[in-house]
């Protein structure tokens, strides 16, 4: 009763929303970035997006490390699974430096995040934002990107220093607060949704659910109990994937050996027990990794002969899109808006 009632309830968190897929091919020292939106009830229309073009083209003098040419080099989209207030904050590179953009998609507007006051001389230091978190506080009601910073000294007799800042967009302006966060928020594998931000922390005997509230700025800790994630055993290899399925955090775990695939929902933050296991897929050999969760319990995966493809857990009918990728990808969700940035 319970599985069926998680498949067929249908959430408001989806409601008058597209779903974005971003791929990412490298040529050289250079990375090319498509961007796909699909829509419909099953995701079923498909347009290539234009990538917003911030930089001027038409400077010679002004020596580009990356730009953004007629067929889309594109962006890499920081943060998040899901578009925050219709904004997606986009990362590219112009004359040697890393550049923070918001961007609504819907009306093409953007909007460059200033560099922060803080960041050390680049001729004395090696700079490098070694990662970002954005999302929304609710309180305040401002959009917000959290960055961790590291400056290591070309003169091997300084210390290296690190620090945190958040960037607020009520105040086009960056701060530093005093935030320790775990370093396994690097990781891709991360989720956002109601202006908290989750990620994995695991050890060597247990994992851990780590989420960060943007209002409060403070984070805490979920267990997940043996029976979901067993990280003792090593002798089985175990695939963990976080995501966002129907509106609920969900651990998706690929037993390699069998090719099965195990997912389990998160009913309440901060409650170990409130983990469940809903369901036991395959075997699917087939199947490699998922990018991503749809609605309606479809869940989208990247095929060994790196072809995308609809998984309905309902049916157990696989789909294909038409899109083939070898590098690394991923879905977020986006709801229209055409509301000025800021």
């Amino acid at each position: 009763m319970y599985r069926n009632n998680f498949l067929t309830n249908n959430r408001s968190y989806y409601n008058d929303t597209s779903l974005l897929l971003h791929l990412t091919t490298h040529h050289g020292y250079l990375a090319k970035y498509v961007l796909y939106s699909f829509s419909g009830e099953n995701f079923e229309n498909r347009i290539k997006l234009n990538w917003p073009k911030p930089f001027p083209n038409n400077n010679e003098d002004v020596p580009l490390l990356f730009q953004v040419d007629e067929d889309g080099s594109g962006f890499d989209i920081m943060g998040s699974v899901v578009s925050i207030n219709g904004i997606l904050c986009l990362r590219g590179f112009y004359g040697g430096k890393v550049k923070l953009i918001l961007w609504n998609p819907t009306t093409n507007e953007f909007k460059f995040v200033p560099s922060s006051p803080d960041i050390f001389e680049p001729y004395r230091w090696y700079v490098k934002a070694y990662y970002q978190l954005v999302g929304y506080d609710r309180v305040k009601d401002d959009y917000k990107v959290i960055q961790f910073t590291t400056c290591t000294p070309h003169d091997l007799h300084e210390s290296a220093v690190s620090f945190s800042e958040i960037y607020s967009l009520r105040t086009n302006s960056w701060r530093k607060i005093g935030i320790d966060m775990p370093r396994s928020c690097i990781r891709n594998d991360k989720v956002y949704m109601d202006g908290v931000y989750h990620w994995w922390d695991k050890s060597e005997t247990h994992t851990d659910l780590v989420s960060f509230d943007f209002s409060s700025k403070s984070s805490f800790t979920t267990p997940v109990p043996s029976y979901i994630d067993d990280n003792s055993d090593h002798s089985i290899k175990v695939c963990r994937h976080l995501v966002i399925l129907n509106g609920y955090i969900s651990l998706i775990l690929k037993y390699t050996e069998t090719s099965t695939f195990h997912i389990s929902i998160l009913g309440e933050l901060g409650v170990k027990e409130s983990w469940t296991k809903l369901f036991v897929v395959g075997p699917l050999p087939c199947l490699e990794y998922p990018v991503g969760a749809g609605k309606k319990g479809k869940i989208l995966f990247r095929r060994k002969d790196h072809e995308l493809v609809w998984f309905d857990i309902n049916t157990g009918i696989i789909d294909e899109i038409g899109i083939t990728t070898s590098e690394r990808c991923n879905i977020l969700y986006h709801k229209e808006s055409i509301l000025p940035i800021g």
